[in-house]
């Protein structure tokens, strides 16, 4: 393992400017599903059987995975998404309770979003029930409630377009973390990406990026996107992540796992990218702490119930043999950070 680096002292970077807290947390916009994840299938299912498995959990999904993820990295938390008055809604709100978000800014509707994924031979198939849109920032906007950082997908950037353009102005003014989501038309359509000059950190994986970009490799569409965004980041799967702040090009191979499950892996990167970038480690560390987080989940069935903590992040790292690429000074800002905890 490489030897840690000096920890800086934590404070919030250019990138992010705004310490979270209570009055200004982190929050994670998008629809929110109750997951219903099945794993340890032989083969894909086919028509008329019956496949018994060896794993089942139920747990939030959705923006809920960045929710809990973040939540769980000790940083302050809101959800901005829809809440069903079901059963399965009820069910998922008070999940999301017992992991102390704050859920004030959800909105009601009758039936909870749920999906049903069954994962096999290292991917998953999801079948999905419900809508796939969140409520407006506006909330926050009317509240004078400005968050430190706001995680979210280009979809919604596009829509509270005036309220971050307002906000921008602001000093501090709040980190725009995005992703895209996959376009099922093959259209890779740049009016997608119109309000990319909203964006601080944009996180594609490598085939949304390669095709919206019109190029081949993942270090093409990372030098690419950082000319449209402070921060462009694509995450690769199994071969790891490529970054690019428009000086630096940053590559990390993936941690040595073999994943069971990758659902919420993405998520949970975000998550540990956004924890560090909130504590100032630069572009490597940031992104190895992205990489850990993320690796934590992939060992066993789920996304949100597997986010782990400070310590589980540190205790993971420890246990593998990471490649020389990896900058560790996460672990004493964790070190750090938990004694501080426990006075």
């Amino acid at each position: 393992m490489m030897a840690q680096a000096a920890a800086p002292g934590g404070a919030p970077t250019a990138l992010l400017p705004m310490a979270p807290s209570t009055a200004h947390p982190v929050v994670a916009v998008g629809p929110v599903f109750l997951d219903v994840i099945m794993t340890g299938l032989s083969h894909a299912p086919r028509p008329g059987e019956e496949q018994w498995v060896s794993g089942c959990a139920l747990m939030p999904g959705g923006a809920a995975n960045q929710g809990v993820a973040l939540a769980r990295l000790g940083l302050p938390t809101a959800l901005l998404c829809y809440l069903g008055t079901d059963a399965a809604g009820t069910l998922v709100r008070s999940m999301l309770e017992r992991e102390h978000i704050d859920l004030g800014w959800t909105d009601a509707v009758e039936q909870q979003n749920v999906t049903t994924s069954l994962a096999f031979d290292g991917d998953r198939a999801m079948t999905t029930v419900g809508r796939d849109d969140a409520p407006s920032l506006a909330a926050f906007a009317q509240a004078s409630t400005v968050p430190s950082a706001v995680v979210t997908d280009q979809r919604a950037v596009t829509a509270d377009a005036a309220i971050l353009t307002a906000w921008r102005s602001d000093n501090p003014r709040p980190c725009v973390v995005s992703d895209v989501g996959w376009d099922p038309a093959g259209a890779w359509d740049p009016a997608d990406l119109a309000r990319l000059d909203l964006v601080d950190v944009f996180t594609p994986n490598e085939g949304e990026a390669t095709r919206y970009t019109r190029t081949t490799t993942a270090e093409q569409a990372a030098c690419a996107l950082a000319e449209r965004v402070p921060l462009a980041v694509i995450t690769r799967g199994g071969h790891g992540v490529v970054a690019c702040d428009g000086s630096t090009l940053v590559t990390l191979p993936a941690t040595p796992v073999r994943p069971v499950d990758t659902t919420g892996a993405g998520d949970s990167f975000t998550a540990g990218l956004v924890w560090a970038l909130s504590h100032g480690l630069g572009l490597r560390a940031a992104l190895s702490a992205g990489c850990l987080t993320a690796s934590c989940t992939l060992g066993r069935p789920g996304g949100s119930a597997n986010a782990p903590t400070l310590t589980e992040v540190a205790a993971h790292a420890d246990s593998l043999d990471l490649s020389d690429d990896y900058d560790l000074t996460l672990l004493d800002l964790i070190n750090r950070t938990t004694n501080a905890t426990n006075r």
